[in-house]
């Protein structure tokens, strides 16, 4: 069964072929080879589909941050330098989702060497959990040449390689490391929001405290997502690293959420985030 995914990643192919085409460097890159049907469950994927489509881009924060001005503070982010310290399929995995959306953040205020540099690491981390063909040399290569001076160019290649990377996961039965991928990257988002908001809710920043709840929200789509692995025991023990954020949110709503809220918020976050880096 094809699910809507890898057809998105043909979508994404195509609109990237295009879209290249008009930059100062041209760029070319060859869809992957569709060799094994996908073999993920209809429930998984369906699970999965749910909680992409209500899962906001852990990268909208940091857009929203750059965009309302807030300075950037690169030492929040998880040192690119550790990637060969994660050795179990859980670290690895969690990581990546991590290291994905600390490059999101270093995109939004334009830091394109040190995201070539995160993209790297994640390599390092994909080959680790067996996704062989979606971060190659090839691709890194092209980063590392071309992409370097040009964000929509970046952006796009590393886009393109996680849709690679989350097809190959599903047609592989891995789809439990895809869940655990979005869990970091999830938490890492959550955390570098957190820990740089310091105003409270106003006509500036109002955008900035919805996608913080975006964000916030979507936990129950992610718990309900790896609750469809009960015999997974890294999925089991992210579910139970989420529950304190879950607990911390309820009784919280979208227009009653405050910079109080956001604090308390944060040092649950925080302290979870460094468990896991």
């Amino acid at each position: 069964m094809k699910n809507k995914f890898y057809i998105r990643n043909l979508v994404i192919m195509a609109a990237l072929g295009a879209g290249l085409s008009s930059c100062t460097h041209t760029v070319t890159i060859e869809p992957p080879v569709d060799t094994i049907k996908d073999s993920a469950k209809a429930s998984t994927v369906e699970s999965l589909n749910q909680l992409m489509a209500n899962i906001p881009d852990h990268s909208a924060i940091s857009k929203e941050l750059a965009s309302e001005g807030v300075q950037m503070n690169k030492s929040l982010l998880n040192s690119s330098d550790k990637a060969s310290s994660y050795s179990s399929t859980f670290q690895q995995a969690v990581n990546m989702g991590v290291y994905g959306a600390d490059m999101g953040y270093l995109s939004a205020y334009n830091q394109l060497q040190d995201v070539v540099q995160y993209f790297v690491q994640v390599a390092k981390l994909a080959s680790g959990l067996g996704i062989t063909s979606t971060f190659d040399q090839h691709l890194i290569g092209l980063i590392q040449k071309d992409a370097s001076t040009n964000k929509d160019t970046l952006n796009a290649l590393i886009q393109t390689s996680f849709d690679r990377a989350q097809s190959e996961l599903y047609s592989n039965k891995k789809a439990s490391t895809a869940t655990l991928i979005f869990g970091g990257g999830w938490i890492e988002g959550l955390y570098i929001a957190t820990n740089l908001v310091n105003g409270e809710k106003n006509a500036k920043n109002q955008a900035l405290y919805q996608k913080i709840w975006d964000h916030l929200y979507a936990v129950r789509y992610l718990e309900k997502a790896l609750g469809d692995y009960p015999k997974d025991a890294d999925c089991v023990k992210m579910q139970k690293i989420l529950e304190p954020i879950d607990a911390a949110s309820q009784g919280l709503t979208n227009a009653g959420l405050s910079l109080k809220d956001i604090q308390s918020l944060k040092a649950t976050v925080t302290s979870i985030r460094n468990g896991l880096i």
